[in-house]
This record gives C-alpha cells, sequence and structure tokens, in this order.
C-alpha cells in the first residue's frame, strides 16, 4: 500500500507539475487532486497525449517507434501505387520515404526521373536531389544540382539549400567559396547549425580560434535566448558546449 501511495501522488504530482510548466488550465490542478487516479488518466488522456502528437518532438518520437515496428510501412504502398501510375509526383514521393529511411542510392534515380517534363526544374524536387546526393557523398554533383536550381529558379530562397551549397563546397575542400557562403549565412540562418558548419570547417582548416569564435557565439546565443530556442536547438548547442570544453580556449 505504501508503495501504491507513493506512486500515486508522484503521478499527480507529474500532471500538476505538467499543467503549471504547459500553461493550461489551473482547474486541471484541482481535478487532478481531488480525483487522483481518474483525474491523471483523463489528463493524461484529454491533455498529454494530443499535445504530444501535436508537437514536432512528440509526432517525431511517434514516428521514431512506428519506424522500429514497421519501417517499411509506407514504402510497400508508394511502391505499389508507382507501379500503377508512373507519375513525377509518385517517383517524388518514393523518393521522399527511401530518403527518409536512409537509402539515398535507391532515392537518387526516383528524384531524377520525378524531374521530367513540366517538372524539369521545380525548385524543392531538385532541393531534394541534391539532398540525397549530399548523403551519398557526391558533392560535386550536389553542388551542380543546387546550381542549376538557381539558375533555372532564380527568385527561390531556401536557407537549408543556401547551407547545403555551401556544406558541398567545403567537402570539396573549396575553404574560400565556402568561407564566403558560410559568412552570409551565420547572418541570418534560423538557429546554430550554421556557425556549428562554419567551424567545424574552420577547425579543418586548422584555423582553431576562429573556430573557437563561432562556438563561443553559439553558446552566448543560446544563453540570451528563450528556453524553447535552447530546447529545439539542443543538439548544436551541445556540440559547441562539447567542442569548448575539448580544449579550444575561449
Amino acid at each position: 500500500m505504501p508503495l501504491l501511495l507513493i506512486l500515486s501522488v508522484a503521478v499527480q504530482l507529474f500532471c500538476a507539475f505538467h499543467v503549471v510548466r504547459s500553461g493550461n488550465d489551473r482547474y486541471w490542478i484541482f481535478i487532478i487532486l481531488v480525483f487522483p487516479g481518474m483525474g491523471c488518466l483523463i489528463y493524461f488522456l484529454f491533455v498529454v497525449l494530443p499535445d504530444a502528437s501535436s508537437s514536432y518532438h512528440g509526432r517525431s518520437l511517434t514516428s521514431h517507434a512506428m519506424d522500429k515496428i514497421s519501417p517499411e510501412r509506407h514504402l510497400r504502398k508508394l511502391t505499389e501505387e508507382l507501379s500503377i501510375a508512373e507519375t513525377n509526383q509518385n517517383h517524388f514521393l518514393l523518393a521522399n520515404e527511401l530518403a527518409r529511411l536512409g537509402r539515398y542510392h535507391q532515392a537518387i534515380p526516383h528524384y531524377r526521373e520525378s524531374l521530367s517534363g513540366i517538372f524539369s526544374h521545380e525548385a524543392p524536387m531538385m532541393l531534394s536531389l541534391a539532398r540525397a546526393e549530399f548523403a551519398t557523398q557526391d558533392f560535386a554533383r550536389c553542388q551542380q544540382t543546387l546550381e542549376d536550381l538557381i539558375k533555372f529558379n532564380p527568385d527561390f530562397q531556401s536557407s537549408e539549400g543556401h547551407l547545403l551549397f555551401a556544406r558541398a563546397l567545403a567537402a570539396q575542400e573549396d575553404y574560400a567559396a565556402a568561407e564566403s557562403e558560410f559568412k552570409v549565412l551565420v547572418e541570418y540562418y534560423p538557429g546554430p547549425e550554421a556557425r556549428i558548419r562554419y567551424a567545424e570547417m574552420l577547425e579543418k582548416s586548422n584555423r582553431l580560434h576562429e573556430a573557437n569564435e563561432q562556438y563561443v557565439a553559439v553558446v552566448d546565443t543560446a544563453k540570451r535566448s528563450r528556453s524553447q530556442y535552447r530546447k529545439y536547438h539542443r543538439e548544436w548547442i551541445k556540440i559547441a558546449n562539447e567542442k569548448l570544453r575539448q580544449g579550444i580556449v575561449r
């Protein structure tokens, strides 16, 4: 009995803390405390689960769990749809699913098939192809695809595509060209990834002091930012902190 009581109180405290932290209506605390078991269950079913499924992190966890259970659940359906109707859209959807599963070499031919006819220079499709080419370490092709993207879509803007272009240049050790792109990126890119990628390139060029400055900028920005920013970008912030702890003098 004492163990069950302790567990019940712990669940109540967790739910009450969630109410306060998430900013939900305080009447939930009354329900949780007055009806310990049922109140917690109702709160979990009607508030916690819907919040989790609607958030990016919640959807990501759900998708990851489903991938473990049935990793090819969508792939079979998309493959069948392509066999019925070989359209640009079906090639593109199948390529996206293959890429999501990390099967980039298989995705690339489908991306290229999707880029035909009136979709020959469709910007989002070309960007997806460039991502897959980068993932297979075909950096020169990735660079060419992105250059063609801008050539045929001069008004298209994508911070992700810009970062990918800079990374493709850096991967080919064209550091001067990559640096000019990174210097622009760090001024407008939403989040710390661009600075981290820039710092990594500077490290490879043995410019450790300049790399250190970028890692410091990431950490300092995180300290001044809201908790949501730190939570969303925690992996990049963690990398910056680890790099600074490794001994590059601050």
